[in-house]
């Protein structure tokens, strides 16, 4: 926490006002673009260097952002839960941790009716009881979980039997975008929400041929909502792939009440309407392959108007519409065509060998492009005059200092797609 404290401050400060529509009248065109100079974190490096999360992840290597995202927020819960504590408190040895990000407390207060296992009744619409259950919860709620912590919750029904409805925290809220119906997040987020009928035996009283049915709706939304869009599948015929369709998503975005439980959604129309977020942030994929490629951020500053855009130490002011650009949906005719441009291109080496040998080559060229977070610049001198222009957007970097990721034939700045969305809810 104290050196993403460090981290924090070593971006300075513009302007300060008490409200959004002061800042706005207070800010100069010029004080805009005052970036300051590209640094680099090492008081962020050496603490992770030391973190067991983070053992897999090698300085100077190419990792997965969502992953490293994952790894910071749940360390800084952690050190935040260790501080609230109070100083004669035990930690629960029951405490587990979802598979779906960072474990997130319940809310729930201690129900007067429980399960025989741990759970409580819940009663639903029509009356109908529910034993319903926490996985992976923990018990000391932190700021950070206050802010991007939400709960999924998972309904199985058996014919003849209580339903069972088990409630897990998610950050962030993954999104799979891989069928083809769905082409924006509201298609994704109805997609997680959808019912699927299980087979098997689930001892219902109707018999072993009874079949089940599962449903995964939202119980609980956070303030800043990240949405992660599983980009990376697993194809046995190849390996890891990279799904790289475009996926619309707008700048401002209504919850769809199909993605609630059905006894909530009537209160949520009642209540001020359905949830409402505006995009604040968005990590873009750089890259044909899931083996490598290159990140960019598209960030948008507190006065609500201004977007900037970071490559590297390359920084400029962008235009709202830049960013609703990326998030339009993809041509189904552009999308089939590049489809089978990207097979060609898969089959037009002689050989497996060869193939390979090209991902190694760009892999190698990518890694150069972090010599300047190896520590490896050549001359400081050369290094203190670069910065400043580059970080300003008026050089693009070269050498060894700030060097951008480079490029080569196959080049990792095609396929430009977003690969994770930063909503913030908008209080009515």
């Amino acid at each position: 926490m104290d050196a993403m404290i460090m981290f924090m401050r070593e971006f300075p400060v513009i302007d300060a006002a008490t409200s959004v529509d002061q800042l706005r009248m207070r800010l100069r065109g010029n004080e805009l673009e005052q970036y300051g100079k590209a640094f680099i974190p090492e008081f962020v490096y050496e603490v992770i260097r030391r973190l067991p999360r983070f053992s897999s992840m090698r300085r100077g290597h190419q990792q997965d952002a969502e992953e490293f995202l994952g790894f910071i927020l749940e360390e800084m819960h952690d050190e935040c839960s260790r501080a609230m504590r109070p100083s004669n408190a035990k930690v629960s040895s029951g405490a587990t941790t979802p598979t779906n990000g960072m474990a997130s407390p319940t809310s729930e207060s201690p129900h007067p009716h429980t399960a025989d296992d741990g759970g409580w009744l819940e009663v639903g619409p029509k009356q109908r009881a529910a034993i319903t259950r926490s996985s992976g919860a923990i018990a000391t709620e932190s700021p950070i979980t206050k802010i991007f912590g939400g709960k999924l919750r998972s309904e199985l029904r058996v014919p003849g039997m209580k339903n069972s409805v088990t409630l897990e925290p998610y950050q962030p809220l993954q999104l799979d975008i891989g069928a083809p119906h769905v082409s924006n997040i509201i298609d994704a987020l109805k997609g997680l929400t959808r019912s699927e009928t299980l087979h098997g035996d689930f001892n219902s009283p109707r018999g072993p041929g009874s079949s089940a049915t599962k449903q995964v709706t939202i119980e609980t939304l956070p303030q800043v909502l990240i949405l992660h869009l599983k980009r990376f599948q697993y194809d046995s015929s190849g390996g890891t792939q990279k799904i790289w369709k475009k996926v619309g998503y707008p700048l401002d975005l209504e919850i769809p009440k199909e993605v609630f439980p059905q006894h909530k959604r009537g209160g949520l129309l009642a209540h001020g309407g359905l949830p409402k977020y505006r995009l604040i942030g968005v990590v873009y994929h750089h890259g044909k392959n899931a083996s490598g490629g290159h990140y960019t951020v598209d960030v948008r500053r507190q006065e609500g108007r201004e977007w900037i855009r970071l490559d590297d130490t390359v920084i400029r002011r962008i235009r709202s519409d830049d960013v609703a650009e990326g998030g339009s949906e993809e041509d189904s005719k552009v999308l089939a065509a590049a489809l089978e441009q990207h097979k060609s291109d898969q089959t037009q080496g002689s050989n497996v060998y060869e193939q390979i040998a090209a991902e190694e080559e760009e892999q190698k060229q990518a890694e150069k492009g972090w010599s300047q977070v190896n520590g490896m610049a050549s001359t400081p001198t050369s290094v203190n005059k670069k910065r400043s222009g580059a970080a300003n957007g008026n050089v693009t970097p070269s050498g060894s200092s700030g060097k951008m990721t480079p490029v080569n034939r196959a080049s990792v700045k095609d396929n430009k797609v977003a690969y994770i969305l930063f909503y913030q809810r908008v209080n009515a």
